[in-house]
């Protein structure tokens, strides 16, 4: 029986807790913690359990996600040290023995820059893994094997931010992907692969939303590529510290919530108007085109326009069309909808049921969102600590 209502239970740390992830059925929790151990705790009857606690890192560990559930109890974490890892649930050991999850695969950093966050999809039994940098260079990655997870080869890698962040220069990227086997429908009718891969992307003051179609390649073969964003999402006054993308797939629109250092939550709507008429049927590897953000008429190519951060600043528009030349690329429309006003909030996620948003802040208070009959949107519900 699964228990009713919200519990506190002790994460058995003495540090911070960085990040938290729930499996796709909310019966799993992962933390990851700045004294460098991951813990994964099981919902057993009506009580959390602690299941396992290991050294995962050799530094803070950042962040940790679960892979989908019909691919095994696999998680990736990444951490200070510059490292990826991905772990396996070997069943046959003990219960906090320490030794249940085994490292299968570790990376580093190829240019010595740490990873600040992971996302796993999982598109028609297929598993694909994002992860960026601190200085925004977002890389996809497969399986070799599709079976086994102890070997990952690099797909593509694209840079998310126009300009150099410093040493020393606060930052913020964050990815996510939207959780569905293919894009919303109206997406697919007006010309978008079923197969594309959708994922939105914290880049300072902005977000950056990708639409990866496979390309064919040398050989003839199928592989997924980045082209340039088909929606940037700005007005913001800050740093966007996090950023939710629904998984529903039958509204005609999607919904990808952002939440700020200026203490707003803001929820956009991206749309593709059915008037488009990119090339979609598998497209040939070129290039990377130049895009036209027509709400600023600023060219987007291979090379980078410089913008820094008070370029994001002076950008008060809360709606914006953008046009892609690239083969496989469609136009899409982005507009703000809702700006909520949400102090020292820091992340934001929909709930299972894609129509409430949940976000969360200094305050420990999570609170709870959805949209009325006149489209506005609410508060309903708050919890945590008094």
């Amino acid at each position: 029986m699964v228990t009713q209502g919200f519990q506190n239970f002790a994460h058995s740390s003495n540090d911070l807790v960085l990040a938290a992830h729930f499996n796709e059925y909310g019966t799993r929790l992962v933390t990851a913690c700045a004294d460098h151990r991951l813990r994964v705790f099981d919902l057993n009857q009506e009580h959390w359990q602690l299941t396992d606690l290991w050294r995962g890192h050799n530094g803070q560990v950042v962040d940790a996600k679960w892979n989908g559930p019909k691919r095994g109890q696999i998680l990736g974490s990444i951490g200070d040290d510059l490292r990826l890892k991905i772990w396996q649930e070997d069943p046959a050991e003990a219960h906090n023995s320490g030794r249940r999850f085994k490292c299968v695969f570790s990376q580093s950093s190829g240019h010595s820059v740490v990873y600040t966050s992971l996302g796993f999809v999982n598109p028609n039994r297929e598993t694909y893994l994002a992860i960026v940098t601190r200085d925004g260079l977002l890389s996809l990655l497969e399986p070799v094997n599709p079976e086994k997870f102890d070997d990952w080869r690099e797909i593509d890698q694209i840079l998310v931010c126009d300009e150099h962040i410093a040493r020393g220069v606060e930052s913020c990227f964050k990815l996510c992907f939207q959780q569905t086997t293919h894009p919303n429908r109206m997406a697919i009718s007006a010309g978008l692969d079923r197969a594309a891969l959708s994922i939105a992307v914290t880049a300072m003051t902005e977000v950056r939303i990708y639409r990866v179609i496979k390309m064919t390649g040398h050989g003839g073969q199928e592989i997924y590529k980045f082209q340039d964003p088909v929606a940037i999402l700005g007005g913001v006054e800050g740093l966007v510290r996090s950023v939710a993308w629904s998984a529903e797939v039958w509204r005609p629109q999607d919904w990808i919530a952002t939440a700020a250092a200026d203490g707003y939550i803001r929820i956009y709507e991206i749309t593709i108007p059915k008037e488009n008429t990119s090339q979609t049927s598998n497209p040939t590897v070129q290039p990377r085109s130049t895009l036209l953000d027509a709400g600023e008429g600023a060219s987007r190519s291979g090379v980078r326009a410089p913008s820094g951060i008070g370029a994001g600043l002076d950008r008060v528009s809360l709606a914006a069309s953008f046009s892609s030349l690239g083969l496989g690329q469609l136009r899409h429309e982005a507009k703000c909808v809702e700006q909520i006003k949400h102090e020292g909030v820091w992340e934001v996620q929909w709930m299972t049921n894609r129509h409430i948003l949940v976000s969360t802040g200094d305050s420990g208070q999570a609170r709870m969102w959805r949209q009325a009959h006149d489209g506005k949107w609410h508060e309903f519900a708050d919890f945590g600590p008094e």
